[in-house]
């Protein structure tokens, strides 16, 4: 034993705040406690309490200057607390009354504390023995003698650092022999906040800490210091911190943290780690430097001379096991080549751990010497108990790399379709590769394919427009009557003499309201309701105070209430949200056909009405052979759904609040062609000034007239075919006759010219009529 003040870091401020007072006492009075409840027959505690009363007796209560006279006390209370510890290098210790310093205490207490000793910082939480604050041992220790607070032991970790790793404590602080003595005037709390509260800020303890002068407190006796190893706990918190909080550790600060966790896993001299995590792309890891750097089976010779061309690594990763060399009898795996060339790395000692999660592998973590030091059983059971966490926090970098990957598909690109998603992939690990390896300003290559056939169809709602105008006007009118009403009222009491630019603002309103021109002033209507009626109801209901009664009830209407006061708009909406629910099912079925055919890339687009586009061709699958007969196919199928959605939408008017009638086009392009990611619009748009051509045809077609007549070529309960060849005519009857067959559609068809439009000119159109009364017609 020694004795020696040294100060301990325990984030105490003393400033000549606190009256402290070593002393004897506290701890006389618990053995007299003690013997009385336990009874006299008790020789230890009455050995004790005769020796102690003896020294003080003889040297006066413990003091600061007559601490060297206490010390076989001190020894008999080691002794009285420990008994005959099994472990002889405890790191126990007496301190003062405020825990800031001891003064007697083992050697290997004061071996630990004396250098490269600091306390560290635990993880921040949200209960109040997680807020860091100064003196926070002093008022947790006041909290619960004067205040009935369970104990709140918060926890002091420290770090021991040694030449090449760190090994953590948790220092153990025992009051029971500290007496604590205040004025009559304690500060009274409201604990109920922190009490219950389950979240807590140090804003919600501030105000409490605020209440204590801790100048009011004397304290007496003596308090108890004991480190015990928590390396372990620690280093699993770490981890299991680092994998709640992944998002935040990023590029060189994640490097960091993650290299500082895996030496305290493995703290032996001499033995280094390397942990990887595997995303595969097209066959093969994704190899970062900076990860991979200490890593034996990643590195880069090592990697390409046995990985490529399927040798012993690829088939290692294909099937991981435990691989292990030079470690303790029993423990190591048969020899193969690649043992053999990790042999010549100059590795004396070596373990390879496969992380698994959840049945799937995603990474590796080595353990191995290059000094001679040999992996013993022992070792390897304290490293192995990291193993879950370790698997888990590979897990999540694989999870959080892909999603940096799909977060490059998805902000440069779009959501991926099972057919084109080989191609994004393949750029996408591309360019993370360049940005893995530093490359300078690493550009993404584009997203193309060639010779592509082109579908479209569109089904639309009929006067949508006006219908949509209309249910506005009509909720607007409402509202506006509501007001017109509590205006007169006013006028009648002689209240509205004073709102002249109220009056002048709802006749312009009005005005808005039943013109012609409804949906240029949308927006100012809306802001009349959201701004300039509230404040007049406002300052009704301060000079109106007997109108109180009506001017709620005003208020209550007004109110934008989809049951009562916005009902034809919500009507419109409505039907407008059942009938493209249906579309889009409809569509989305042909889609999964179509897939089944041969993968395609489809999009759909929403207006008032759905409308899509399908491109097929070889560059788009290049491993399935593609055969032209397939357009055929796909053409009837084309046909046949937009019959049914046509029959459907009929058949589904009578059912919605508003009954709304749909057309149906479709429009033919014979030719292939190219197609190319727009990262602006996040979609595939034409590529070339011919294919153009499609798109202007595309977005025109829909108002075309029939050629000499104000008659529209798209009607309800027929389908509009819009094509330019004469080739493509003689196709489309074809494909015609085998939907007529099926019943979708009826045997008469007309064929039309159409007028020109701005820049397109020659374009043609077939117009069938859509059996909507046969058996074809599934009920919506």
């Amino acid at each position: 034993m020694l004795q020696e003040v040294v100060n301990i870091d325990n984030d105490i401020q003393q400033n000549g705040m606190f009256q402290e007072q070593l002393s004897l006492w506290p701890f006389l009075n618990y053995v007299e406690r003690t013997i009385a409840h336990e009874g006299t027959d008790m020789l230890l505690p009455k050995l004790a309490e005769a020796h102690i009363r003896s020294s003080i007796a003889a040297n006066g209560d413990l003091q600061q200057d007559n601490v060297a006279a206490f010390a076989p006390v001190f020894e008999m209370i080691y002794h009285l607390a420990k008994g005959v510890p099994t472990d002889k290098k405890v790191k126990w210790a007496l301190g003062y009354p405020i825990p800031d310093r001891v003064f007697f205490g083992t050697e290997d207490f004061y071996e630990l504390v004396r250098t490269d000793f600091d306390r560290v910082n635990t993880e921040q939480g949200h209960r109040v023995f997680n807020i860091e604050f100064l003196n926070k041992q002093i008022f947790l220790l006041l909290l619960e003698r004067f205040y009935d607070m369970p104990p709140l032991g918060a926890k002091r970790r420290y770090v021991k650092r040694e030449s090449t790793f760190s090994k953590y404590y948790e220092l153990l602080i025992d009051f029971t022999f500290v007496d604590v003595q205040t004025t009559p005037d304690l500060p009274i709390l409201d604990l109920s906040s922190i009490k219950e509260k389950e979240n807590i800020e140090y804003s919600d303890i501030e105000p409490i800490l605020d209440l204590f002068d801790l100048s009011k407190f004397t304290f007496s006796g003596f308090s108890i210091l004991t480190f015990v190893d928590c390396h372990q706990e620690y280093v699993t918190e770490s981890l299991q911190s680092l994998i709640n909080n992944l998002n935040i550790f990023k590029g060189q600060d994640g490097l960091i943290k993650i290299n500082e966790i895996l030496t305290n896993i493995a703290y032996f001299q001499g033995i280094k780690t390397s942990f990887y995590p595997i995303l595969k792309l097209n066959d093969a890891p994704i190899l970062s430097p900076d990860l991979a750097k200490d890593s034996l089976l990643l590195a880069d010779d090592f990697f390409y001379q046995h990985y490529i061309n399927q040798g012993e690594l690829y088939q290692y990763l294909e099937k991981p096991h435990i691989l292990s060399y030079g470690v303790e009898d029993g423990l190591e795996t048969a020899s193969t080549n690649l043992i053999k060339s990790l042999v010549k790395t100059g590795v004396s000692s070596y373990v390879c751990f496969p992380l698994v999660h959840n049945d799937t592998f995603v990474g590796i973590f080595e353990v191995y010497s290059k000094t001679g030091v040999q992996l013993t059983r022992n070792m390897l059971i304290q490293i192995q108990t990291f193993y879950p966490l370790l698997a888990q926090l590979a897990n999540e970098i694989v999870s959080g790399f892909r999603n940096e990957l799909n977060n490059i598909i998805l902000h440069r690109y779009t959501a991926l379709q099972p057919a084109v998603e080989w191609k994004f992939n393949q750029v996408a690990a591309q360019y993370l590769g360049e940005v893995l390896y530093n490359y300078q300003q690493p550009e993404l290559e584009k997203i193309a394919f060639k010779e592509v056939y082109p579908f479209y169809a569109a089904v639309d709602v009929k006067d949508s427009s006006y219908l949509r105008n209309k249910s506005y006007r009509e909720d607007i009118q409402v509202r506006m009557n509501y007001i017109r009403n509590l205006m007169d009222e006013a006028q009648r009491t002689s209240q509205l003499e004073e709102e002249e630019s109220f009056v002048k603002r709802f006749d312009e309103v009005y005005e808005w309201s039943t013109g012609n021109n409804l949906d240029h002033y949308l927006l100012d209507i809306l802001a009349f309701f959201q701004e300039d009626v509230p404040q007049f109801l406002d300052r009704m209901e301060g000079k109106y105070p007997e109108a109180h009664s009506f001017l709620r009830n005003c208020r209550k209407n007004l109110q934008y209430s989809y049951k009562e006061f916005n009902s034809s708009n919500e009507s419109f909406e409505q039907s407008l949200k059942k009938l493209n629910q249906l579309i889009v099912k409809n569509m989305q079925e042909f889609n999964a056909e179509i897939q089944q055919i041969f993968p395609s890339y489809f999009e759909t687009f929403r207006t008032d009405g759905v409308e899509y586009d399908l491109y097929v061709g070889q560059s788009i699958s290049p491993v399935t052979p593609f055969d032209l007969r397939i357009l055929k196919q796909i053409r009837v199928l084309q046909i046949i759904n937009i019959a049914k959605i046509g029959a459907m939408t009929h058949a589904l008017r009578s059912k919605l609040p508003i009954p709304l009638e749909t057309t149906q086009l479709i429009f033919i392009h014979p030719n292939p062609i190219d197609i190319s990611f727009r990262e602006d619009e996040r979609r595939f748009d034409v590529e070339g000034s011919y294919n153009i051509r499609y798109q202007i045809i595309k977005k025109r077609i829909d108002k075309a007239h029939l050629k000499d007549s104000t008659e529209r070529l798209v009607q309800p309960g027929t389908i509009a075919i819009v094509y330019s060849r004469n080739q493509v005519a003689r196709e489309l009857r074809t494909c015609l006759q085998e939907v007529i067959k099926l019943n979708y559609i009826e045997p008469e068809y007309e064929e039309l010219e159409l007028e020109n439009l701005q820049g397109v000119s020659d374009l043609k159109a077939i117009r069938v009529r859509i059996k909507l009364n046969e058996t074809n017609t599934i009920n919506p």
